[in-house]
């Protein structure tokens, strides 16, 4: 098979423990860019840092953001947008206050939080590996339910987070009555809530028809739950070596890991055939 489009999550695929890309795997995505392959970036994280990233690896990409409600083309133009209904920001903002747990309001460029807190700031030093133009914006809003109808128009995402496992289970539990929104989750502490139908995996088939590639010619590479359905999708799916069990079950192959440049290793085997 030659395939046409390959597909890459960040956190813990892409990038290695310390945030950042390995001068190896940048190197085989450039190699791959100039076979004529399609090089997307897949990720939960805001539209802005994903757009950082593509900075550092040297040549825009197509980015899918905020789990798939977001895709812009190289040229920052958007592809699919789709911004979370309102009540049910309402409703998952209320259910946060009631089990007193930190949540962020997710745009395309700002993450919007009630309190600073060490989730929160883990955007700044994020932000000092980008350059001064691609930091990603972060505001602080005292009153969420409030401010909530100045940002209606803008939010793709909520992120909600939690180090007590039973307390998150609860708040998916609840949420999960909503038929209007998806849920998923891209670490322990996290639960990450988007429009339904919305995913990682829809994105690509939306990318797809746009491109006129067929599933069948694309590679996808994750780690965590919200790359399950990418992985599912797309002809070659790929689980990093370091995923989760429910990515390695759903994947037609179990590359290196993160630290292990695994993408490099996918695109030796299946692209440049080396």
């Amino acid at each position: 098979m030659q395939y046409k489009l390959i597909a890459v999550d960040m956190d813990d695929t892409l990038l290695r423990h310390d945030k950042t890309i390995s001068k190896e795997n940048i190197k085989a995505l450039h190699k791959v860019r100039e076979k004529g392959v399609y090089v997307v970036i897949s990720t939960g994280r805001v539209f802005a840092s994903a757009y950082a990233y593509a900075d550092m690896i040297g040549f825009r990409t197509y980015i899918i953001a905020s789990n798939g409600a977001l895709i812009r083309d190289p040229n920052n133009n958007t592809i699919y947008e789709s911004i979370l209904n309102y009540d049910s920001m309402v409703e998952i903002i209320k259910v946060c206050q009631k089990y007193n747990t930190y949540f962020q309001l997710i745009s395309d460029t700002t993450v919007f939080s009630p309190e600073i807190t060490n989730k929160f700031q883990r955007y700044a030093e994020w932000n000092e590996l980008f350059k001064t133009e691609l930091k990603v914006n972060v505001k602080e809003i005292k009153e969420p339910l409030e401010d909530i109808d100045k940002l209606k128009d803008s939010v793709l995402k909520i992120i909600v987070f939690n180090d007590d496992i039973e307390v998150l289970k609860s708040i998916r539990e609840e949420l999960s009555k909503n038929d209007s929104i998806q849920i998923t989750s891209s670490y322990m502490d996290n639960i990450e809530i988007v429009n339904k139908g919305v995913s990682k995996g829809r994105a690509l088939e939306i990318l797809g028809e746009y491109l006129s590639i067929k599933k069948e010619e694309m590679i996808a590479i994750g780690d965590s739950e919200n790359d399950i359905e990418m992985i599912k999708f797309a002809g070659l799916g790929v689980a990093m070596e370091n995923a989760i069990e429910e990515v390695k079950k759903v994947a037609d192959f179990i590359t290196k890991s993160n630290m292990e440049d695994g993408v490099k290793y996918v695109i030796d085997k299946f692209i440049l055939k080396q």
